[in-house]
């Protein structure tokens, strides 16, 4: 048996980064990744690869929005969904050399198989060949993802009903396309095959799209989306799936019915826990397959850890980086710090973006907390306008009484980007004052938090203007 200080097992963002951490603090370090690459869903089945899909979407809609006379943008009909990832490849090769040479590096020792617990302390990893190898592990790190969920009443075949990873391999873009859930995949995927030409419908339960989100933003969204094309079924589900040779029918639950061409289920993720052997461990999963743990990541067994997308929401890349060094610090007594900011962005790569961070309207009126907003809208943004995405707007939410901002929120051209100037002042505890009084380069679309910010300093010069009797009666209607 091989003795370690720390095993990691899976090589995505939080397997990666926390064992790198881990050796980082001087500790021995082995890293199991039972597929031939490393990565994870991130590299290899979700986060580069529908976002290569992406920027090739996102390319044909803005040349169309440029309007260049004598240049046309069609899609041929013949052209294959990998085809169109263009760039994934070679992104994908660099993201494992990258992983690799940055284990290696480290001095992380890597072995290809299926990891399984023993017992608390050991881990067996059955390889390809056969074999068999037993690691004895002072420290686990469980960081071994999710798979898409594939509900029971659905059948999904790969050929006319796909889920989330699946679609991607796609012999050539379908003429219509219904979308099984409105969460950040299915929101996702209908915004690209969209703007691929696509007639594209989201089937959903919730009253809005991605509820979790500003209210604002999340109605913005839905708005743009019925601008795009797509077809929005809300408040209610699909209960039955008919595929034929050339369709497939879509029976809902208040009886109602669509055809689509192709069929994407995406109905949430469950953890890859089953190969785990958690039960030696002392561990078990919830009925999604994924882990409680506490504010350090550390599981009912104090010394197995659990980072990433096995320990649900958010399930971001950038949380899951952040959670395997918070963890592996707190493990192996790193001096960084052992807890997650409390500010984290979130990137959502619809066409178009939608980003967030800090706190929403809804939060804040829930604790009763007052507050002021300012929208820039980038309708009119220069820079926005000269890339063919005009669209959305950014909000910033502050204090009524000295102006310091409490989130921001943004829908529109690289909002994803565009987010972080506000995360910067918002961990320094800035306020308005600071866009009013910055330089911004001209056009850029970070020039959007300056006018945001005299919005919302204008509208707290109206509320020191009303009387409390007014302000009351104003909240009550």
């Amino acid at each position: 048996m091989l003795s370690y200080d720390v095993v990691v097992i899976g090589s995505g963002p939080a397997g990666e980064n926390g064992a790198i951490q881990a050796a980082f603090l001087g500790k021995k370090v082995a890293l199991v990744e039972k597929e031939a690459v490393p990565g994870g869903a991130c590299a290899n089945t979700g986060t580069i690869p529908s976002k290569a899909l992406r920027e090739t979407a996102l390319a044909i809609k803005q040349a169309r929005a440029r309007d260049v006379h004598g240049i046309e943008f069609t899609v041929s009909g013949t052209v294959t969904v990998p085809e169109l990832m263009g760039r994934r490849g070679l992104v994908t090769a660099r993201e494992h050399s990258r992983i690799r040479d940055a284990l290696n590096r480290a001095g992380v020792e890597m072995f290809r198989g299926v990891a399984s617990f023993v017992d608390p302390h050991t881990i067996r990893v059955s390889v390809p060949d056969g074999g068999e190898q037993d690691l004895h592990a002072d420290v686990v790190l469980l960081a071994t993802g999710t798979r898409p969920f594939h509900p029971p009443q659905y059948a999904i075949d790969n050929a006319r009903i796909y889920d989330s990873d699946s679609i991607l391999m796609l012999d050539r873009v379908p003429r219509s396309l219904a979308v099984l859930g409105g969460g950040v995949a299915g929101c996702e995927y209908a915004s690209i095959f969209a703007a691929l030409g696509v007639n594209v419908s989201i089937i959903d339960s919730k009253e809005r799209l991605l509820p979790w989100l500003d209210a604002e933003v999340s109605l913005a969204m839905q708005d743009l989306f019925v601008e795009a094309g797509i077809d929005l079924y809300q408040r209610t589900r699909a209960v039955k799936l008919e595929a034929s040779d050339r369709d497939v029918l879509v029976t809902l639950a208040d009886r109602s019915r669509l055809v689509a061409e192709k069929v994407l289920v995406a109905a949430g993720r469950v953890g890859n826990v089953e190969s785990l052997n958690l039960g030696a461990a002392g561990l078990q999963a919830n009925d999604k397959g994924l882990l409680e743990v506490n504010a350090f990541y550390q599981t009912a067994v104090p010394h197995v850890y659990a980072a990433g997308d096995l320990v649900g929401f958010p399930g971001l890349a950038s949380t899951s980086m952040e959670q395997g060094r918070v963890a592996m610090n707190h493990a192996c007594g790193g001096a960084r710090t052992q807890k997650l900011s409390s500010l984290l962005p979130v990137g959502i790569y619809t066409i178009p973006e939608i980003s967030g961070v800090g706190d929403t309207e809804e939060a804040l009126r829930a604790r009763g907390q007052a507050y002021v907003v300012g929208r820039a809208s980038l309708t009119g943004n220069a820079r926005a306008n000269l890339v063919g995405e005009a669209v959305g707007f950014l909000k910033l939410i502050a204090d009524t009484e000295g102006g310091k901002l409490l989130g921001v929120h943004c829908i529109g051209p690289h909002a994803s980007e565009l987010i972080h100037l506000g995360q910067a002042v918002m961990s320094h505890g800035g306020d308005l004052n600071y866009f009013v009084e910055a330089v911004f380069n001209y056009p850029t679309l970070g020039e959007a938090y300056k006018h945001a910010s005299y919005d919302a300093l204008e509208h707290m010069r109206e509320r020191a203007n009303v009387t409390p009797i007014e302000r009351a009666a104003a909240q009550k209607v």
